[in-house]
């Protein structure tokens, strides 16, 4: 069974009891829970810390500021990162107003927010969380495919099929330009998008 921890305002030490009776997981680094504090490290500071969790992280530079992806970036590695993008409905379709959940969307620059300023969700498209990724943290390709691939597909009980390149497996295949745009992708195999005016 997979059992989280996210939008919860455990302290350290609960965090802690929690892990023993089976959490194996942070939903989407600092947001909803309690933040770290010098006298009580919270929820983050496990997150940071506590090397059975592993930590999804939404790298947009508004869910958390470069600086503090960076700081987690340093504790949890390639090993115990989960790089996810929380995106809602609205992503790719421009500004403007939609629903999440029954509420009140708006879409302004890169935010998704509810009518009193919550963050809902994101819009953040995965080769965006990756580019920002590496300019925040300047981790490698490698470790790029560990945190968007390999540890998901573990964490979710699914690596035989999924999450690395193997025979036998899935082949789910996303390929990018350098500059971090979708190029090509296969979906169990078959080609189903490649960027228009690009060699195959």
């Amino acid at each position: 069974m997979h059992r989280s921890v996210g939008h919860s305002d455990s302290s350290f030490a609960e965090v802690k009891v929690g892990i023993e009776s089976g959490i194996s997981h942070v939903t989407h680094l600092f947001n909803g829970m309690r933040g770290m504090h010098h006298r009580d490290p919270g929820v983050a500071g496990a997150a940071l810390l506590q090397k059975e969790l592993k930590v999804e992280m939404i790298v947009d530079g508004v869910h958390a500021s470069p600086e503090m992806i960076r700081l987690a970036y340093h504790s949890t590695g390639p090993e115990r990162t989960i790089l996810i993008t929380d995106s809602m409905r609205a992503k790719g379709l421009g500004e403007g107003t939609y629903t999440l959940g029954g509420q009140q969307v708006t879409v302004t620059g890169d935010e998704a927010r509810l009518t009193d300023g919550t963050l809902a969700g994101s819009i953040l498209p995965m080769n965006i969380a990756v580019k920002n990724m590496m300019d925040y943290t300047e981790c490698s390709w490698s470790d790029i495919v560990k945190i968007t691939s390999e540890n998901a597909a573990k964490e979710l009980k699914t690596f035989e099929r999924k999450g690395s390149l193997s025979v036998g497996k899935d082949a789910d295949i996303t390929v990018l330009t350098e500059d971090c745009n979708v190029l090509t992708t296969f979906c169990r195999g078959e080609l189903v998008y490649h960027r228009k005016g690009e060699r195959v």
